[in-house]
Order: structure tokens, then sequence, then C-alpha cells
């Protein structure tokens, strides 16, 4: 019983959920497409470097990608993603950072009734609390790993967002017209 009550106390200090949203002008369709396609985010991502996905089942995809931190390193990693068309897109990371031992995530959009789409990136992780040391130095607590690991997660995230926000207004944004020439 103590072992069980301490790792349940102990868990709740390394696994911790957030979200990042980012309002949209665009229909929840293009916005989904976005980040769909990620086949496409190692030309369309600053931070991503490379990247595989494979859908052998339409709506179950595998993703793997490697990823630039701030500092310039590269991280492989691997997820499985189930698409619900339009509205969410639901994954689990099964390689994962040296920081994490789980990392599960959601992308959701939603039209609001101005016609715009709120786009949220949820994530869910649990610290290797193993590696923290080891990642962040020898005084490093949890709370520095969450703070790191939250940081990480959320500009990339947030990157994706604003990424998708700008491909997808210019997908909608009206065209200027160009005046014909007068014969002069």
């Amino acid at each position: 019983l103590k072992e069980n009550v301490e790792l349940a106390h102990a868990t709740a200090d390394v696994t911790f959920s957030f979200e990042d949203s980012v309002h949209i002008d665009g229909s929840a369709k293009d916005v989904y497409a976005f980040i769909d396609e990620a086949g496409l985010w190692s030309e369309r991502l600053p931070h991503v470097a490379t990247v595989r996905l494979t859908e052998d089942t339409p709506g179950v995809q595998t993703l793997e990608m490697d990823t630039r931190a701030k500092d310039g390193s590269v991280h492989t990693t691997k997820s499985y993603r189930v698409t619900f068309p339009h509205h969410k897109i639901a994954y689990k990371q099964v390689t994962l950072p040296a920081l994490m031992t789980l990392h599960t995530g959601r992308w959701t959009f939603e039209e609001t009734p101005d016609g715009s789409t709120l786009a949220t990136s949820q994530h869910t992780v649990t610290l290797n609390t193993a590696n923290i040391t080891r990642i962040l130095g020898p005084h490093a607590t949890t709370e520095d790993a969450r703070a790191y690991v939250h940081t990480a997660l959320s500009t990339n995230s947030r990157a994706t967002l604003h990424h998708a926000k700008t491909h997808t207004e210019t997908l909608t944004a009206p065209h200027p017209h160009t005046r014909p020439e007068r014969n002069r």
C-alpha cells in the first residue's frame, strides 16, 4: 500500500497536460488538412528536418520525424496518429525524447460562429525522472524538467499552429485584382 501511494503521488508530480490554441480566419477543413498532411512538414515547418508519413489504412498514420531543438540538436520521434477528418487528430508518441516516458496528444479544429477556426494542440506528458540530471545537469529538479519539456513542446506546437494559420489564411485571402494596363 505504501509503495502504491508513493507511486501515485510521484506520478502526479511527473505527469501533466497543457494546451496551446490559435484562432484562424479559415475553415476547420483547411486547418485540419495542414496538420493531416504531416508528410509536407519538412517543407512547411522550420523545426522539422525530415519526415516520413505512412497511411496504409485510411485515418491511421505512422509519423516519424526528425525535429530540431532550440539548441540545434536533432531528435527522432515516432507517433501513431488516428484522424477524424476536419475535427481531430489524436496521437501517441512511441519513440520519445529522453526526458519523457509518455507523450500523447491531440489536435482539434473547432469552427466558431463567425466562420473562423479555433485550432488547439493538447499534450499529456510523463517525465522520465531517471534522465533529468543526465539531460539537464546535476542540480536539475523535476520542476526544471517539467518547464523544459513544456516549453519545448509548446514552442513546436505554437510554431505549427502559426504556420497552419498563415497557410490557411493565405488560401482564403482575397486575391488583389490587377488593373489592365491602358493602351498608351
